[in-house]
């Protein structure tokens, strides 16, 4: 499915973001030491000024440029990405919400415009999805999309490439909902902000009975049909175009050179991961 609308950026926006509980305790911690002397105090109070013409917003910001929201915006235009959204109809993996986490985490890591890649995208979702989500075994449905056939072989890097992003944005994982509103509110019309997930799938749900369905299920098999909210699982075929990105060749090409990029990129020091390791039997 083609989604070739084109949304107006402006050249730069501020968003932001709320500190979390452990930095701002740091920082009046730091402001108790730099208390000025009896003296300096009483300087400045007879230079006092009135304070609503200084007043700035606390916290840090993002400074967010318009060729940074537009690299992002490209990558829905790789069919293979557009296709993983079809397929998530229920937007479980990727909902508005989890796509702006996305988005930040790129601009936490400072990624260049080159580093806008698929395998990028897919692992900061990954990432968000292991924030945010209660359910465990929805996120597996990446492995396959973002790996190939042999995804097997290849999650146990993918997970190590997610912790490298984790340490490149300083473990700092948890966006705050107004941080995402304010980076849909950039170019509200584009598609993937429409996203919204049902209220169906709301909550934390829990499926005891693992024998029902086989996750990941991966491009080549139907998706099933939603129990809860009623959607059809709807199929979609890889490489029917020559000129789709996520064309036979182009995918096992990405297949056969994705393990060895990803030891060349991958950090010496070993971090604590999760691992389906029921799939990996």
């Amino acid at each position: 499915m083609r989604h070739n609308l084109v949304c107006q950026t402006p050249p730069s926006v501020t968003v932001h973001v709320k500190l979390s509980a452990s930095r701002s305790h740091q920082q009046k911690n730091l402001i108790r030491l730099k208390r000025p002397t009896f003296k300096d105090r009483h300087e400045k109070c007879e230079k006092k000024t009135p304070s609503h013409k200084y007043k700035h917003p606390k916290g840090p910001c993002l400074v967010i440029q318009r060729q940074e929201m537009t690299a992002f915006f490209k990558l829905f235009d790789d069919d293979l990405i557009q296709d993983f959204l079809w397929m998530d109809c229920c937007c479980k993996i990727a909902d508005k919400y989890l796509l702006a986490m996305t988005f930040v985490y790129f601009k936490r890591a400072n990624f260049t415009i080159n580093e806008h890649t698929r395998i990028n995208f897919f692992v900061a979702l990954y990432l968000a999805n292991t924030v945010e989500e209660d359910d465990e075994e929805s996120k597996y449905d990446i492995f396959p999309w973002a790996l190939g056939k042999t995804w097997r072989k290849l999650f146990p890097d993918f997970l190590k490439l997610r912790d490298q992003l984790w340490s490149r944005i300083d473990y700092r994982a948890i966006v705050s909902r107004r941080c995402c509103e304010e980076v849909m509110a950039i170019a509200p019309t584009h598609y993937i902000w429409q996203r919204e997930r049902s209220m169906l799938h709301s909550g934390a749900v829990r499926n005891y009975n693992k024998e029902e369905v086989q996750l990941p299920r991966g491009p080549s098999a139907t998706p099933v049909d939603c129990l809860l909210c009623g959607k059809k699982g709807r199929f979609v075929g890889l490489g029917l175009s020559s000129s789709s990105s996520s064309s036979t060749g182009t995918f096992e090409m990405m297949e056969t050179h994705l393990s060895q990029d990803l030891k060349d990129t991958l950090p010496t020091e070993k971090m604590m991961v999760d691992s389906p390791f029921s799939y990996a039997q």
